[in-house]
């Protein structure tokens, strides 16, 4: 659901004339609420205490997925790829790195 409305959003707004990154961040950052919501009760992350622990953990991971996210898109650009494949390749990547620390440092 989460890459529904990331990529969905990048799409529509980039075919609509937008630039890259704003279309990115807009997508990005739109699913971010819907995706920390899903997490934490995937995660069982029901502590008020950690809640403040883990909204900070999760912020930083974001940021560093954001990042990489916006490098893969610009790369991707670079080298002529279609939007949504860039989109999901960095998905796949930051999916993967995200469900270890997920479990292990951000809803510990």
């Amino acid at each position: 659901l989460s890459y529904v409305v990331d990529a969905g959003l990048l799409y529509l707004l980039v075919t609509a004339g937008a630039p890259l990154w704003a279309a990115a961040s807009v997508g990005y950052w739109t699913s971010v609420v819907l995706n920390f919501a899903l997490n934490r009760s995937v995660f069982r992350a029901d502590s008020t205490t950690r809640w403040h622990r883990q909204a900070v953990r999760y912020g930083v991971l974001l940021v560093v997925n954001f990042a990489a996210t916006l490098l893969i898109l610009e790369l991707g650009e670079a080298a002529g790829l279609p939007v949504l494949v860039s989109k999901t390749i960095a998905v796949v990547l930051t999916a993967a790195w995200n469900f270890v620390l997920y479990r292990v440092w951000v809803f510990r």
